[in-house]
């Protein structure tokens, strides 16, 4: 009897352990293998979220992407240039729309054109609002920051160092052509100017010269008159 109690003890425990042995294999089944991150994709993952961290920073809360839009309706948008007098607002309302229509400007050809816009607008933003941005936002992908290899740590902050230099050239590109479109603008109006005084000059000239050929047709007409 106790030998029958002992074999059902042992295959009471084989059962469980052939249950725990089938439970492990198809957890491993059902989760797959965590794609492996080379230290060329962490510096560029560490430079897109520094871009997008200030992006977002600046432009406020970002809108979903849009379903709609076509070449001709993004191509107005990017017609709508910011001006120096526009206020955050404004430019918070231009970057957004321009962020919701990113796929389709990817669709139609204007993607470059549409992130260059974005920045620039974001550059605006900083120097007009005087926002600090917290370089630590853009450094928060758990995968790359406690990656097992090191080399892919040290590749994901570099990075980002990667993205807060080009946001420093983007500010600095923004406020020269800032400082370019507020120097042609001013051009332009002096030229206005200019060309306004020389119509009314040649107005004024058109006046004189036809009330003298006025005067001279009525002399003309009193000799004839008199002779």
């Amino acid at each position: 009897m106790i030998a029958a109690a002992l074999a059902a003890a042992l295959l009471a425990l084989g059962l469980l352990v052939h249950l725990a042995l089938n439970a492990v294999r198809a957890t491993g089944a059902a989760a797959p293998p965590r794609p492996r991150i080379t230290p060329e994709q962490a510096r560029h993952a560490g430079a897109e979220d520094m871009r997008a961290a200030w992006l977002g920073a600046q432009l406020g809360a970002l809108p979903p992407p849009q379903r709609g839009g076509d070449a001709a309706f993004v191509a107005a948008r990017l017609a709508e240039v910011p001006r120096a007098d526009w206020d955050a607002a404004a430019l918070r309302r231009h970057g957004q729309l321009l962020w919701s229509l990113r796929p389709a400007a990817d669709r139609a050809g204007l993607l470059a054109e549409v992130e260059e816009r974005l920045d620039r607008v974001a550059a605006m933003l900083s120097d007009l609002t005087g926002r600090e941005f917290d370089i630590r936002l853009g450094q928060s992908d758990e995968r790359c920051l406690c990656h097992p290899d090191p080399q892919v740590r040290a590749a994901y902050l570099a990075g980002g160092s990667d993205g807060v230099d080009a946001v420093m050239r983007t500010i600095s590109e923004a406020r020269a052509r800032g400082r370019q479109d507020t120097a042609a603008r001013a051009a332009a109006d002096s030229l206005a100017r200019q060309r306004n005084a020389a119509l009314r000059a040649l107005r004024e000239i058109d006046r004189a010269t036809r009330a003298r050929d006025d005067h001279a047709a009525w002399d003309e007409q009193a000799r004839q008159l008199g002779g």
